[in-house]
């Protein structure tokens, strides 16, 4: 508040922070005319991606496009062939070809997302390029989409973790590579399961150039597919920085597009790169495995153990209302006919074997619970039956039996949280107590009592 001359009272509401941020967003235009391919283009496409296109297929291109980072194109029906595409710099010079395979990924079938999504092909991050030629098959119809920065004035807001189990990692929000604001995005009571992709493209880039990846991969999830936000709820980049993807992954059970049929219900995490003919690192792998352990344990599931999935609808391996019999962290080629993720297959298991390290991470502390379900007298013993628990783990539990001055020690009971455990009862009162005995974090906790009469 402010008093001006005159005894005037100025009021002044606060104004919110602003800033200027890099922005990406989609473009979606023609492909220009297009010629029968040459066989010295076919071939030279061939030598240069080991695989040939067609005979007829059809080669165009555009010299003069707006600068831009990523490119892929929009199909009106699936290809049961790759596109080929090449940049062309702004010196006039050619790069080399790339193979850029039909989508498999997208919304569950019958979601509002679903409904308006289109057909792809996967894109492909470039860094700079102000030209493309690209080769489709014959009669393919189809429509460049090109995803370009633009410096945007931006209000600026805290992030904190409304999350009730913060990850126990560094993790990179959404705010911090410049997402697009987006609303809509729908979330799961639980997660069962998390899919391990791979976003193909270059793994030649550097970590100045992965905030610009990630804009590129949201703005053509929106833009091109039609999607609410970027597919993924989680990135991993080569260098192990975990980045939240789809908005609200991080403090909810954010529905993902990244594996129809399986996407309501599990977590999504892409590690950026091409692993079909190489592993993807080791810090890559942690990265993942932190994602998770951490998001599955919130959700009170072993990442070691295994699911019984139902599918929805769109899966071409499994037909709606299958069960499936799952590890609780597959590969995508193991909800859907595909390639993804490559050869990170190879390294599921010591994925899943970290994921469960992060899991006891993320769930520390807690203490052993418990109760005694029946007491009673039976011969000369007192006979109780309970279970008992700590959150902290997905085994069995022991703990002790406790009456006046004898202790008898309770087992682990073989994936059972149940137990029974007899005593020699004493004439008169017994007061039986259970003690769950902690395994992290938390302490030893007597967790019920009861008393009976002999």
């Amino acid at each position: 508040m402010i008093v001006a001359a005159g005894g005037l009272v100025l009021s002044f509401l606060p104004l919110p922070l602003v800033a200027f941020e890099m922005r990406s967003a989609g473009a979606v235009s023609e492909v220009p005319e297009l010629h029968a391919a040459s066989g010295s283009e076919l071939a030279e496409i061939e030598s240069e991606t080991g695989e040939r296109p067609g005979e007829s297929s059809v080669i165009g291109g555009d010299e003069s496009v707006e600068p831009f980072t990523t490119i892929g194109f929009r199909l009106s029906e699936p290809l049961a062939d790759p596109v080929y595409v090449r940049l062309i710099q702004s010196d006039g010079s050619y790069g080399e070809w790339n193979q850029l395979d039909p989508t498999d990924e997208g919304p569950d079938e019958g979601t509002a997302e679903a409904a308006g999504a289109s057909v792809t092909t996967d894109p492909l991050f470039v860094g700079s390029a102000t030209g493309y030629e690209v080769s489709l098959p014959s009669g393919a119809d189809a429509e460049v989409v090109t995803v370009h920065d633009r410096m945007q004035r931006v209000s600026v807001e805290s992030t904190s973790f409304a999350s009730t189990t913060p990850p126990p990692f560094s993790i990179k929000r959404t705010t911090d590579w410049g997402a697009r604001p987006v609303t809509g995005v729908a979330t799961a009571q639980k997660l069962t399961l998390g899919v391990i992709h791979h976003t193909a493209g270059s793994n030649n880039y550097t970590a100045a150039q992965v905030p610009s990846i990630l804009r590129g991969i949201q703005a053509f999830h929106i833009d091109g597919r039609g999607w609410t936000d970027a597919g993924y709820n989680f990135a991993v980049d080569k260098f192990g920085t975990v980045w939240e993807m789809r908005a609200t992954s991080v403090d909810a059970n954010a529905i993902g597009a990244h594996a129809i049929a399986f996407n309501t219900g599990s977590v999504g995490v892409a590690i950026l790169g091409d692993y079909i003919s190489s592993t993807a690192p080791d810090v890559a792998i942690e990265g993942a495995a932190q994602v998770f352990g951490w998001k599955l344990a919130s959700n009170g599931v072993d990442p070691t153990g295994r699911t019984a999935f139902t599918a929805g609808s769109g899966s071409n391996l499994f037909s709606a209302g299958t069960v499936a019999n799952l590890s609780t962290i597959v590969g995508h080629r193991e909800t859907s006919s595909t390639s993804c993720p490559g050869r990170i297959m190879e390294q599921l298991g010591s994925m899943r074997a970290r994921a469960g390290f992060w899991a006891s991470q993320s769930l520390g502390g807690a203490s052993p619970t418990g109760a005694i379900d029946s007491i009673k007298i039976s011969g000369v013993n007192v006979v109780v039956t309970g279970w008992l628990r700590d959150e902290d783990t997905w085994d069995t539990i022991s703990g002790v039996f406790v009456n006046r001055d004898r202790r008898v020690t309770i087992p682990s009971n073989g994936g059972s949280y149940r137990f029974v455990v007899s005593d020699v009862a004493f004439p008169g009162t017994n007061e039986v107590c259970i003690i769950g005995i902690n395994v992290f974090g938390g302490r030893n906790q007597p967790v019920d009592c009861k008393t009976i009469v002999k």
